[in-house]
């Protein structure tokens, strides 16, 4: 498939299917080549914990992810479920990957359905689950 300036790979949808539908999988990340113009899985898993999801991201590395982020009810007892598209792009990345990830997370991010929140994020701060909540919260 191709949107703007990259091309997505069927593994992309195939793996986010995975995370959307499945409890084998709880995340996953995708990187973006300028060089060969497509984007693509890079790393999926299950985690333990929120913690051990975000060690997965570089500090000096963009990347694209797709988490099942889970978190208690208002109302208690019960755990829910919501997936968020994460575009990581630090600020100690080169221009040119900060550049070519910002223009082509929209493309990515269309190519889901199911998606309840998009955060874009610059710092360990705006990944923090706390953070992530409060947004949820506001919708």
């Amino acid at each position: 498939m191709t949107r703007g300036f990259a091309t997505i790979t069927p593994q992309c949808e195939e793996v986010f299917d995975q995370v959307k539908e499945t409890d084998t999988l709880d995340w996953v990340t995708y990187k973006a080549s300028a060089h060969d113009k497509k984007i693509d899985v890079a790393n999926s898993g299950k985690s333990k914990d929120y913690a051990d999801f975000i060690s997965n991201f570089p500090e000096n590395e963009c990347l694209y992810s797709v988490y099942d982020f889970q978190y208690d009810s208002p109302t208690g007892g019960e755990k829910r479920h919501k997936l968020v598209f994460i575009t990581w792009v630090p600020e100690q990345a080169g221009i040119h990957d900060k550049t070519y990830y910002t223009t082509n997370k929209d493309h990515l991010y269309r190519a889901f359905e199911g998606i309840s929140l998009h955060v874009q994020a610059h710092t360990p701060a705006e990944l923090a689950h706390a953070t992530i909540l409060s947004q949820f919260k506001v919708l």
